[in-house]
């Protein structure tokens, strides 16, 4: 799950980057065949979101039917939490690659 948060992180400073650098100089990163590398990266950025969180959300459901005691309920709660974020995230990207796939065939074809 830390994997998964991490290289989400870091892909969306990335294309925060490149949308800044869009923005400012009006020109693309890459032109326009970079479309590509961002809707694959889009796809393959909510397979692992999606990866991170079920894998956390399988072991906290997993450790919780073991009896516990209080600090560790009180971290599986957490573990959870976090989980839901990634879920979170995982929607998120989900909407930007369905975005980045309707723009997708105008860049390319250019």
């Amino acid at each position: 799950m830390l994997a998964s948060a991490a290289i989400g992180l870091a892909y969306t400073i990335l294309q925060t980057l490149f949308a800044l650098f869009h923005v400012t100089t009006g020109h693309r990163r890459g032109g326009d065949g970079f479309a590509l590398v961002e809707f694959f990266g889009d796809k393959a950025l909510s397979y692992v979101l999606a990866t991170g969180a079920a894998a956390c959300f399988g072991l906290s459901v997993d450790l919780n039917r073991i009896e516990t005691n209080d600090a560790e309920h009180n971290f599986l709660d957490k573990a959870n939490a976090a989980a839901g974020v990634l879920f979170i995230g995982f929607i998120f990207s989900v909407v930007s690659s369905v975005f980045s796939s309707f723009s997708l065939p105008k860049r390319v074809a250019n």
